[in-house]
């Protein structure tokens, strides 16, 4: 099954988890746009250094990249959206062939998104929610 931003959030200390969420504005509930004196305040420091410092590491490289791909999907959604009005409203070349190879790569998506969820739906029965 694939991790999530929120599974990899959830074996990072407290503060690296408000980092994070703070960083790329993704609170659970809700977005909250938080200056970086609030946060410092939240996580009881003076200056962003120990954070710039773990910038640096792999692991922080690597939570980003969870990040974007998580991110990838709305993006892939605004750009054919103005894509496709775009070659409605005033057809060329370039724009149907760049039409085209959206649809393919929106069709890979789809079929790595089949094959999640039918692994995933084995292990529905256990799904850690409380009922």
């Amino acid at each position: 099954m694939a991790m999530t931003i929120y599974d990899v959030l959830k074996k990072l200390p407290y503060k690296k988890q408000l980092y994070i969420k703070y960083k790329f504005n993704i609170w659970m509930q809700h977005e909250r746009n938080m200056t970086e004196e609030e946060f410092l305040k939240q996580v009881d420091l003076k200056g962003m250094g120990t954070y710039y410092r773990w910038e640096r590491s792999p692991e922080y490289k690597h939570i980003v990249s969870i990040v974007l791909a998580a991110k990838q999907a709305n993006d892939l959604l605004t750009i054919y959206e103005n894509l496709k009005k775009k070659v409605e409203s005033d057809p060329n070349p370039k724009d149907i062939e760049m039409m085209l190879k959206l649809m393919k790569e929106i069709n890979l998506h789809n079929k790595e998104a089949e094959r999640f969820f039918s692994a995933s739906g084995k292990d529905e029965e256990d799904d850690d929610l409380e009922m």
